[in-house]
């Protein structure tokens, strides 16, 4: 019976020894000592149930501690990202399409149509490009922003601004509608106008097409941001953005020299503060999980409300 006692403890010790800690130690042959032996007399005998109650202690640490720094890739999420910049810049292709064909057929002459009669139909695309994307990107309650009122027991706090731990340079909230809406949006609105008259008189241009992909990637940068709550993949949704941006910048320089410095002065400058703002962000709300903070990318989660999902479908 003492022989099978020890061979039992022996391939226990085997199939367990990697998840031991220092608190675990082997002696010389290989035995786990309980801590409470290796302090003082080693020559005591104990039974082999120490081993036992010891690895079920260190396997089930090692499991909390896997479990709370899990970080597997949302592929889902991944998968709605892209598929919703698919779904929106084809239903921009189409209305752009369709414009064109109004153009032509109606009016027979677009080219002589003012740049500031397009000026509207830009500005309107610039402040609501989401509404032909399929995620729920709601925006950050302007009102909210701007007087930074917090959670109540009848509202919850506005998304993207009082629902986090702010950097303490944080802008004022009314300094985040003024630049979106009236800077950011007229730029791009009039910017775009000047490469529709200045090169074909079509809606369904590159340059105005890269335009529209960075207004996509913005959209999907938003549901990430200020709908998920996703810290770590906000930081690299947000260098995408300013990335197209760029891109959108240098599409319209090839058309319109002016156009493209326009376009690429005070939207990139506030894109450079928008990027230290929101990796700053990231860095003050770690994981309540972990107390770490989150990876830059999706990663899978079990909070319900806080999961990519298509609003159109829902």
């Amino acid at each position: 019976m003492r022989l099978l006692q020890l061979l039992a403890s022996l391939i226990l010790t085997t199939e367990n020894v990697s998840a031991f800690s220092t608190s675990c130690p082997l002696n010389g042959n290989g035995v786990v000592i309980p801590s409470s032996l290796s302090r003082s007399n080693k020559k005591k005998s104990f039974h082999p149930n120490h081993i036992s109650s010891c690895s079920k202690t260190q396997l089930f640490e090692s499991s909390s501690i896997e479990e709370g720094l899990s970080t597997e890739v949302d592929v889902d999420a991944l998968l709605k990202y892209h598929g919703s910049i698919a779904i929106q810049m084809g239903l921009i292709c189409l209305l752009f399409k369709g414009f064109d064909t109004v153009y032509d057929v109606v009016l027979g002459s677009p080219e002589n149509i003012p740049t500031l009669a397009l000026f509207p139909i830009f500005y309107a695309l610039s402040l609501k490009s989401r509404v032909f994307n399929p995620l729920d990107n709601e925006r950050p309650n302007i009102k909210k922003a701007i007087e930074g009122s917090d959670e109540t027991e009848d509202e919850p706090p506005s998304r993207g601004f009082n629902d986090r731990t702010m950097p303490s340079w944080t802008p004022p909230g009314i300094v985040f509608p003024i630049m979106w809406v009236l800077i950011i949006g007229s730029i791009r609105a009039y910017t775009a106008a000047l490469v529709w008259q200045n090169d074909g008189h079509v809606f369904f241009h590159p340059a105005l097409l890269a335009l529209m992909f960075h207004l996509s990637v913005g959209d999907v940068w938003n549901t990430m941001n200020n709908r998920e709550r996703r810290f770590g993949a906000a930081v690299t949704g947000v260098l995408c953005v300013t990335l197209s941006a760029a891109n959108a910048a240098y599409q319209f320089y090839t058309v319109d020299e002016f156009a493209g410095n326009l376009l690429g002065s005070v939207p990139m400058i506030w894109f450079a503060v928008a990027t230290s703002l929101i990796t700053d962000t990231w860095k003050i709300n770690p994981s309540p999980d972990t107390g770490e903070p989150e990876p830059l990318y999706p990663f899978v989660r079990d909070d319900v409300d806080k999961q990519t999902r298509f609003a159109w479908f829902n």
